[in-house]
């Protein structure tokens, strides 16, 4: 039980900070691709990280580019051009 007790400890603090954030309208998959993107922030997260990341195996290739299309309609995730490779698009979260 007290493994459990944990875990719903964790599950409060995660709403908490999502909240604190402004993220509770987004789906669990939006969620999940926005700290993704925050999670690779220095390696340059793109489309193609998030497709071959095993947590998101579970979903289809569409689902996952309307999940980020959205992201990006909502301001909070932003595309630049790669330097060396104008067909790479680079992710960076925008909680600004």
């Amino acid at each position: 039980m007290a493994t459990l007790n944990k875990l719903f400890d964790l599950r409060k603090s995660l709403i908490e900070f999502e909240e604190n954030l402004g993220l509770t309208n987004l789906s669990d998959l939006e969620k999940a691709i926005l700290e993704f993107i925050g999670n690779q922030a220095i390696n340059d997260a793109t489309l193609t990280d998030i497709i071959q990341d095993k947590y998101f195996k579970k979903y289809s290739l569409s689902t996952i580019k309307r999940g980020l299309v959205s992201l990006i309609d909502k301001g909070f995730v932003i595309q630049e051009f790669g330097k060396e490779d104008r067909r790479k698009r680079i992710l960076k979260v925008n909680l600004a």
